[in-house]
């Protein structure tokens, strides 16, 4: 939903309606997971994929027709074997439904997404919640965790959906007769501390962006970390040294070390290793990183630490150039956040 978020928010303040394609239920091999989004704008704009292939264009067929008439959603199934799938030019089988809502410019509307994408700016972590009933229309609902209760809901549904919201960061759909609600947790972006601002650093920071990362660039020259070079950065600090430059970190951030010095990437990653920074990775050969591993050891920190630290940083894939060295970190830092639960 983020990735297409600002998109739907631009369609409809230019008093275009727009078709939202969701993924709401999928099994088997299926292209893509529970909660994946598509959106189709008046102007022929697409925006995020579910899938591609057949079951896309299919979409995106029904979606024109949601455009010009008839009723404002439709709910398609596609059941696809593995034979299927191949000839329709897709790589999985698997089963999915998917709903397509018409989104029509209005207040409300606009009121509600608005209200999404605020919530995202202010660092929390809303639920968007799709009430799906026979009688009418799906609704769209926001819902803040903190907040005691659900917004108005069917009252057989609330107190199985905050138990499972408070278990899992996943979409899910429970039942109740008639009655289906789609709940979609949206937790904040994964954050990237880049320390330097150089080459590396900026190669990584288009990756990450690309991959929906919050950055937060930090260097001591000013001529690097900038706006200009960082323009999709949520922060960039000039710092006078590299002392005192990392706090607040959580266990679903990343910190990538890549300053202009050893002295500085020793000093970064001290600081990273008193935080709750799930990876850590600092650039250089390996016998830099044991010489700084050894300095480390001498001000009290432990192999346990040590340990926590992917250096040389990256997977190993080849090539020397900056942007090689940033492909090899973000595959790596994507590998870690997919095999540690957080």
């Amino acid at each position: 939903m983020r990735t297409i978020l600002h998109h739907l928010c631009a369609c409809l303040e230019k008093g275009q309606a727009a078709v939202m394609c969701t993924i709401i239920d999928s099994s088997g091999s299926a292209p893509r997971s529970s909660g994946t989004r598509m959106l189709y704008c008046r102007d022929s704009r697409l925006f995020g994929t579910i899938g591609g292939g057949e079951l896309e264009g299919l979409c995106i067929i029904k979606a024109r027709e949601l455009l010009d008439s008839g009723p404002d959603h439709a709910l398609l199934r596609f059941d696809l074997t593995a034979g299927q799938a191949a000839a329709a030019g897709m790589i999985c089988g698997g089963a999915v439904q998917i709903l397509l809502q018409r989104l029509m410019p209005e207040p409300e509307t606009l009121t509600l997404y608005t209200s999404l994408n605020e919530a995202f700016s202010e660092g929390k972590s809303p639920i968007l919640l799709t009430v799906m009933e026979n009688t009418s229309a799906p609704r769209l609902l926001v819902h803040i965790p903190g907040n005691p209760s659900l917004p108005d809901l069917p009252s057989e549904l609330p107190s199985e959906a905050l138990a499972r919201i408070g278990r899992t960061g996943q979409p899910f759909t429970v039942t109740a007769g008639e009655t289906k609600l789609h709940v979609e947790p949206m937790p904040r972006p994964p954050r990237l501390h880049l320390a330097g601002a150089g080459h590396v650093a900026l190669a990584t920071a288009h990756l990450a962006g690309f991959l929906g990362f919050e950055l937060i660039v930090f260097d001591d020259r000013l001529e690097f970390a900038n706006r200009e070079r960082f323009p999709g950065a949520s922060v960039i600090k000039v710092v006078p040294s590299f002392v005192g430059c990392l706090e607040g970190l959580e266990p679903g951030d990343a910190v990538v070390i890549v300053t202009r010095g050893h002295l500085h990437d020793q000093e970064v990653l001290a600081q990273a290793l008193r935080t709750e920074a799930g990876y850590i990775g600092m650039i250089g050969s390996r016998r830099k990183r044991d010489a700084i591993y050894a300095a480390l050891r001498r001000q009290g920190f432990t192999d346990s630490d040590v340990s926590r630290v992917h250096s040389p940083i990256g997977l190993p894939i080849g090539g020397e150039s900056p942007e090689e060295i940033a492909l090899s970190i973000m595959a790596e830092i994507q590998q870690y956040r997919y095999a540690t639960p957080i």
